[in-house]
Order: structure tokens, then C-alpha cells, then sequence
């Protein structure tokens, strides 16, 4: 697996497990929100190596978080624990970013990731497959394109197995 060519500010697929490391340490999160992360951007954006020619259409950043979803999470959680949690960790002011910082932000595009898993109310899988299953549900959703047996195939792709093993 190479770290070459990677886009949306990631240095190499390795830094996206540093960051879903790190904001998963804000959250009160179960032991699979990490994979979960990591997993997503590679169903995404195969960990940023897959740079979306549409920009802003499908969403922005390694997560491709839509621009509809970013406005809500943002509203649902500016005045929350967690944005001030966010802005104690990372120095983020939740209510002043904007949505095109995403797309060279890997932390930001991670921060709104897990904020949209963490308006779900199920707990996150232990599975892949079961995970495969959760993003689909609730993060790619009916209008998204994808399906759980692409999002496998490109953790697969993405090297994912070996990142989270080293990790």
C-alpha cells in the first residue's frame, strides 16, 4: 500500500488514524468510532487517495461530508459540550468554520464525520461488515450512491486492515 498522492490535507493514509485517534478522545465513543473514521474516509475517499472531480457536489473533504450536513451539525452543536470540548483540544470554534475548510482539513473533515455518527443513537458496530452496514444507514444514506459491499471493497483498497493492525 503506498502513502503516495494523497489528497484533502492528509499526508499519508496513516495521519487519517492519528485524527480519528484524536477526535474519537473528545467524544465519549465506543472502541469501534476510530475504524468507524478511518473506515468511512476510505469508503469516501479511499483515504484521500480518490479526489472527488465534482467538488462540493457529493461533499468535501476526506470524509465527503455534504454541505446540508455540515449546516445541520454545525447549528445542532455550536452552543453543545462537545464544541467546547473541540475548541479546548483542537482550538476549533465549531460555530466560525466553513464548509470549504473541510476539503483541506482532514482534522475538520474528521470533527464532522464523527459528528454525524454521534447523532446516532445506535451503537456503533464491532464489525466491518456490521459497520459497512451502519455508514450506509446512516452517513451515505438512500440518496448516496454507495453500498456496503463498495465501502468493504475499498477498506480493502484503501489498505485499511493494515493501518488500523499497525495502530
Amino acid at each position: 500500500m503506498s502513502n503516495l498522492t494523497v489528497h484533502y490535507g492528509l499526508v499519508s493514509k496513516s495521519q487519517a488514524i492519528e485524527y480519528a485517534k484524536a477526535i474519537c478522545s473528545v467524544f465519549s465513543s465506543n472502541e469501534h468510532a476510530v475504524a468507524l473514521l478511518v473506515e468511512t474516509a476510505a469508503a469516501e475517499t479511499l483515504l484521500g487517495a480518490y479526489r472527488d472531480p465534482t467538488p462540493y457536489n457529493a461533499g468535501t473533504g476526506v470524509t465527503q461530508v455534504d454541505v446540508g450536513t455540515f449546516n445541520w451539525l454545525k447549528e445542532k452543536y455550536k452552543g453543545h459540550w462537545i464544541a467546547k470540548s473541540l475548541l479546548d483540544s483542537f482550538g476549533i470554534h465549531l460555530g466560525k468554520v466553513s464548509y470549504p475548510e473541510l476539503e483541506t482539513s482532514p482534522l475538520l473533515s474528521f470533527i464532522f464525520c464523527r459528528l454525524r455518527y454521534y447523532t446516532v443513537r445506535i451503537a456503533i458496530p464491532a464489525t466491518r461488515s456490521e459497520r459497512a452496514e451502519y455508514w450506509k444507514r446512516h452517513y451515505n444514506t438512500s440518496a448516496g450512491k454507495g453500498t456496503p459491499k463498495e465501502y468493504l471493497e475499498r477498506c480493502e483498497l484503501a489498505g485499511v486492515n493494515e493501518l488500523l493492525s499497525r495502530n
